[in-house]
């Protein structure tokens, strides 16, 4: 019993549970998804920041802490074309900077309605690609083929 309880646990902290994200700021930026199609066959979610174009990159690696993430500057603007019972004045799916990454080279996206089994998913600016950059140590990359 006490090996189950202690894996639960593990398996909670892991996740980010309980890890308190900063709160939307009063005036946040809405983003819009847009696609970006890589190989003929292989679409990518971006969005824009900055006058810079982001995409998916990767999870959590290992155990992340309140301070690594900088501060909530918006939420991503729910596509009404996926179904038509979306409520698009959802702010749920958020935006953040990183603490350890002053370039903004990296984003983290967390849906705050649900904590439990929840992983964040890290955007990282297009511009960088091909480049040597400093990655925080809180990032996974998934392999993405866009990014080899």
């Amino acid at each position: 019993m006490k090996k189950v309880l202690f894996l639960l646990i593990a398996c909670l902290l892991l996740t980010g549970c309980g890890m308190k994200y900063p709160d939307l700021p009063e005036n946040p930026i809405a983003f819009e998804a847009g696609n970006y199609t890589y190989n003929d066959d292989e679409g990518y979610m971006t969005i824009e920041y900055n006058g810079r174009t982001y995409m998916p990159y990767g999870t959590q690696k290992g155990i992340m802490k309140t301070s690594d993430i900088d501060k909530c500057i918006g939420y991503i603007i729910q596509d009404e074309n996926i179904s038509s019972v979306v409520d698009l004045t959802n702010k749920d799916t958020r935006i953040y900077t990183l603490t350890d990454d002053k370039d903004n080279n990296y984003l983290l996206e967390y849906y705050v309605a649900s904590e439990l089994m929840n992983n964040p998913t890290f955007w990282r600016a297009t511009d960088t690609r091909g480049k040597k950059i400093h990655t925080p140590k809180i990032i996974d990359s998934l392999g993405y083929d866009y990014w080899k």
